[in-house]
């Protein structure tokens, strides 16, 4: 996903002279080939990310179009007063892209590690979140919502799905029926992990923030009131997609994702997984004995 971040951000400074990029510190050799399209217009804040929210949030009153960039919990956490009130309140045109959330920089420890994201952005009014799953569905989430005058929150990971899907802002994407009166929700590249578990209906959402009437009323024709709800997430089970899809259907959901701990364990990304329960086997176990 950073490699079709690159591609990406020199399509737009390119194409579109109100794109301007600001990073923090990382990623800069990466987009090294949009730094020389437009060399006034990709620039390395450095280690300043509270000034790089204010900087982006200035340039997008004066009429440009902003992508901000770096690890996700030096951006979200370290400079969330900034994003609420630079870029909340204050409606901003701005597009937050992330990387590292949750363990993804596992062999760094709980500094580098960020479970939280997506419940902290979506406590913002007006922020639109994403968190696509594959290199292609971020590229067409980002296509189809630049330009469209709205806060933006773009969660990418090291780790992709490998299933086929259209995905559009705001919709759902239904994957599989369900034959056991079971339906899974699911967001990024777990989706993998969920369809392996045989009977249960699997609903896909990247879009973890609004929700179309007509999405909510295909879900509604899916279930009934005996039907068990669940959702995946490799994200805090407090915020993140469960909260979200309860507070949309107005239905107990199923939690499956991080506890409200901190994973003080080192290792691979997979051991992360294994770690907090989100491995294939723990989450078949989970759904298909409960």
């Amino acid at each position: 996903m950073r490699t079709e971040f690159a591609n990406i951000c020199l399509n737009v400074v390119k194409n579109d002279p109100k794109a301007v990029v600001f990073l923090g510190d990382i990623s800069h050799f990466l987009l090294r080939d949009a730094q020389n399209a437009a060399p006034d217009r990709v620039h390395n804040i450095g280690i300043c990310e509270q000034a790089m929210v204010n900087i982006a949030a200035g340039a997008s009153l004066e009429g440009m179009r902003p992508i901000i960039h770096t690890i996700a919990p030096f951006l979200v956490e370290r400079a969330y007063e900034q994003i609420k009130v630079g870029i909340g309140y204050q409606q901003t045109e701005v597009t937050i892209i992330t990387v590292g959330g949750s363990y993804d920089y596992s062999d760094l420890g709980c500094t580098h590690h960020c479970y939280s994201n997506i419940a902290l952005m979506r406590t913002i009014p007006n922020m639109d979140v994403y968190e696509p799953g594959t290199s292609i569905e971020f590229r067409s989430l980002f296509e189809q919502t630049w330009g469209n005058g709205r806060s933006k929150y773009f969660r990418l990971s090291a780790k992709v799905h490998s299933q086929n899907l259209l995905v559009v802002p705001e919709e759902i994407n239904v994957v599989r029926k369900s034959t056991n009166n079971k339906y899974v929700f699911v967001t990024g590249h777990l989706l993998d992990s969920v369809v392996s578990v045989p009977d249960v209906g699997v609903i896909y959402v990247p879009t973890l923030s609004r929700m179309s009437h007509n999405s909510i009323g295909t879900i509604n024709k899916l279930i009934d009131h005996n039907t068990k709800l669940y959702s995946v997430e490799n994200h805090f089970i407090n915020g993140g997609l469960g909260d979200y899809i309860s507070e949309v259907l107005n239905r107990g959901v199923h939690r499956i994702g991080i506890n409200r701990q901190f994973v003080t364990e080192y290792g691979t990304y997979d051991d992360m997984l294994k770690s907090a329960g989100l491995d294939l086997e723990s989450i078949t176990n989970k759904i298909s004995n409960d």
